[in-house]
């Protein structure tokens, strides 16, 4: 058997399209950790197809499971050889980890927002929520100002467990904030910070697969949001996140995983935001880094892990994402309620 053979049997039984050098991403990843929540994030492969490559590798004697992880057997070693695999090198900036931005002239912001989300609410399944590294909430600020996105504007935030919000209004630069979230004890913590510090920051209960408020159409000059990753989900939610833009030269931010989201999905993801009139001028692996979850053991992915093995490090990443709006194109603006948008194939958190 070689990565070819190992990629179409992965096609066939996970319906996520692969060759063999997804096979060889993942080799390359089992060379240099034996956890397998690593060797997924190192990987940048969809957790679902990781899986299902390792199974078929233990099958093959190439790879064993145990409590200590995943181990290269000798004939793995063998294999390794054979097909000429490298272990992952990382070339990271040590001071930015790579995000390309640094936080000095927020560092009195962010020493309020560190304090400040001790008291945050704890992240729930119920509402598809995994909040990111203080860190990481204060590098998209960082980020989107180094583009020009936040002085003197008025920014809008699609859910918020990552208290983008807090985080916009603490840095005292934007107009005003405008958050919405349908979990009421975020919309408490946001209202009752806001209301603290003074914050321009206003947090209101919206369901966002419901259509954009009508005053809020045309409002914004940017928007931030983090959503599922099915093709038609992040169309809606960043459709909304466009609908809420003043126009042209409107821009906005979002994650994209690879654990959840291949390489064929990102190329439909890409289109669908051409289509919208969105050009993507950012593509920053690795940016975002979430926390575990508490409920790690609920999830999709728990069951198909081939090892039940905690997590031993912040491994679900996202690559963060800029568009700009450079054509006006009509956005729809409708009520998604009745539909299942929120798996596919890759699915694996929710």
């Amino acid at each position: 058997m070689n990565k070819d053979d190992l990629a179409s049997i992965v096609t066939k039984n996970t319906n996520i399209p692969w060759n063999a050098r997804n096979v060889e991403r993942v080799l390359s990843a089992l060379l240099v950790s034996n956890n397998f929540w690593d060797i997924v994030s190192f990987s940048f492969e969809p957790l679902p197809a990781v899986a299902a490559v390792l199974r078929i590798l233990a099958e093959e004697g190439i790879v064993s499971f145990s409590e200590l992880g995943v181990e290269l057997t000798d004939r793995g070693r063998r294999f390794i050889e054979r097909e000429k695999i490298s272990p992952l090198h990382s070339h990271a900036c040590p001071r930015c980890e790579g995000r390309t931005v640094v936080m000095d002239e927020f560092k009195e912001a962010f020493d309020k927002f560190a304090k400040i989300q001790l008291d945050r609410p704890d992240a729930i399944r119920k509402f598809d929520q995994g909040y990111v590294t203080p860190d990481t909430t204060f590098a998209r600020i960082a980020l989107a100002d180094s583009r020009g996105d936040l002085r003197g504007k008025r920014a809008l935030v699609l859910g918020d467990d990552d208290l983008v919000g807090i985080a916009l209004g603490l840095t005292g630069v934007v107009e005003d904030v405008v958050v919405l979230e349908l979990d009421d004890r975020i919309i408490d913590f946001e209202q009752g910070v806001a209301s603290q510090y003074s914050l321009p920051l206003k947090a209101l209960k919206h369901d966002l697969r419901k259509p954009l408020p009508e005053e809020l159409l045309g409002s914004f000059d940017v928007f931030f949001c983090d959503p599922p990753e099915t093709v038609e989900a992040l169309d809606a939610f960043v459709g909304r996140g466009v609908v809420g833009l003043k126009g042209l030269g409107g821009a906005g931010y979002f994650g994209i995983t690879h654990a959840e989201s291949s390489f064929y999905k990102w190329r439909l993801l890409e289109m669908a935001l051409l289509q919208r009139g969105l050009v993507i001028s950012d593509i920053i692996t690795d940016f975002n880094v979430y926390m575990n979850w508490e409920y790690v053991d609920e999830m999709l992915a728990w069951d198909l892990a081939p090892v039940k093995q905690p997590p031993h490090r912040n491994w679900y990443k996202s690559s963060m994402i800029r568009v700009e709006v450079v054509e006006k194109v009509e956005v729809p603006n409708e009520d998604l309620t009745d539909s299942d948008i929120y798996n596919d194939p890759e699915s694996s958190t929710t």
